[in-house]
């Protein structure tokens, strides 16, 4: 007798990339310090004490630590001055104050150490925090003073007879960098310095406000090169209200919020993340780069239900936020709801209800290749399996069951080659 061959089922592609990552505590401050003090930031120019006051706050020096720094700056202002000649030109005082900053405080060069506070209670410093400092005690003295800024480095500018003198605060010979001079310093040694013009390449001035920013903008770096967005924020915050609400700030706030909703997001915590931005957007207006991280999370938000309840939970989320999804996505998503729902039946060999529920999408989707595809593939197992029935009931001697199996399969699944093939073979 000859055997009926049984055929293998075909595979349906159903997919979608899915990331899973550990939730961390998410405790964020979206208001300012309410330490800082909003009448001084409205001037470009801050006068010594609310200056210093102010750079200490952004150091994240707690109220009583800050007292004791400015007071200790005040005592040092004051036997410093005792020193200054009348007849002394802008650049000799200038040398004089930054001498004694290295005589009194500063000792040490540390790439990252932004904080004033640090740099008074330990030596330790950076351009940043040594030009905050040397800013100071220029303004307590009466010089006028700038900050420069440039991608990777901080630096003075003093003006003498209406020219602007840079001054390099990082050595204690730094004032008009590039001019060989020389100072004697405690252990009696004379020591020099040149600053190469290349380290102030894309130089530009900024005011006490963005003098202060800095402060924070480096203390932000360092959080995030730890991987701690969610603290920047409270930082970003400050940095927004201290540079008097600059575009600068405001793009450094938009940066801030958007990684840390970021933290949300990844621990599959979309909904937070989309109330903390829309809290964000209500306190500062609305930001291009927080529109686009909502509108991401919605989509988030909606592909989990799907994954759990395609057509319950999953169509309902959909609809619920259907004008916060592009079309784009909407229809991906609808397509991937009708996707995983026919898939889920087929996994369970219910080739009728897979078939039935990649129709119901195509009826939504028409132009949909996958639901498409897939539900060729799904006629194409449902034949198979009417195929193999049919070949058992063959193989045991039942040609006549096998008949019936193979006309029942073209009833469901009319037109269909393989069944097709087979009725033609067995009324042969």
């Amino acid at each position: 007798m000859v055997c009926m061959k049984k055929l293998f089922l075909c595979s349906a592609l159903c997919f979608f990339a899915a990331a899973f990552f550990s939730a961390q505590a998410f405790e964020v401050r979206l208001e300012p310090d309410p330490r800082l003090d909003q009448s001084v930031f409205g001037a470009a120019e801050i006068p010594a004490e609310p200056f210093i006051r102010a750079a200490l706050l952004a150091s994240g020096a707690d109220s009583e630590a800050a007292d004791k720094l400015a007071a200790r700056l005040e005592s040092l202002w004051r036997e410093l001055s005792s020193d200054m000649g009348e007849g002394e030109s802008v650049e000799e005082r200038a040398d004089k104050i930054l001498f004694f900053i290295y005589q009194k405080i500063l000792s040490k060069y540390d790439f990252y150490q932004t904080r004033v506070d640090l740099a008074m209670e330990s030596g330790a410093y950076n351009c940043v925090s040594s030009a905050i400092i040397f800013m100071y005690f220029c303004k307590a003295a009466g010089i006028p003073v700038v900050a420069n800024e440039t991608p990777r480095h901080a630096f003075c500018s003093i003006f003498q007879d209406g020219k602007a003198v840079d001054v390099e605060t990082t050595n204690p010979y730094g004032v008009n960098p590039g001019k060989k001079r020389g100072q004697n310093l405690s252990n009696g040694r004379t020591q020099y310095i040149t600053v190469p013009a290349k380290d102030y390449s894309g130089r530009h001035l900024v005011d006490d406000r963005r003098a202060v920013g800095m402060i924070y903008c480096n203390r932000i770096s360092a959080l995030q090169r730890k991987k701690r967005d969610d603290q920047t924020v409270g930082l970003a915050v400050d940095a927004y209200e201290v540079q008097g609400h600059s575009p600068v700030s405001r793009s450094e706030l938009d940066i801030c919020v958007g990684n840390a909703s970021n933290i949300l997001t990844k621990a599959e915590r979309e909904g937070e993340a989309i109330a903390f931005l829309k809290k964000a957007e209500e306190i500062f207006g609305p930001s291009q780069n927080w529109t686009k991280r909502i509108a991401t999370n919605y989509y988030n938000l909606t592909l989990g239900k799907i994954k759990k309840d395609p057509l319950g939970e999953g169509l309902s989320s959909l609809e619920e936020n259907k004008e916060s999804l592009s079309k784009k996505d909407f229809d991906d998503l609808k397509e991937y709801a009708y996707l995983t729902a026919a898939q889920l039946a087929a996994n369970k060999r219910d080739w009728r209800s897979a078939i039935k529920t990649a129709l119901s999408g195509l009826a939504e989707l028409p132009q949909s290749k996958r639901l498409q595809n897939n539900k060729n593939v799904y006629e194409q197992n449902a034949a198979i399996d009417f195929h193999n029935e049919a070949a058992d009931l063959f193989n045991s001697g039942d040609r006549e069951g096998a008949l019936q199996k193979i006309k029942q399969g073209l009833e469901e699944l009319p037109g269909n080659k393989i069944l097709l093939n087979d009725l033609s073979k067995m009324s042969r």
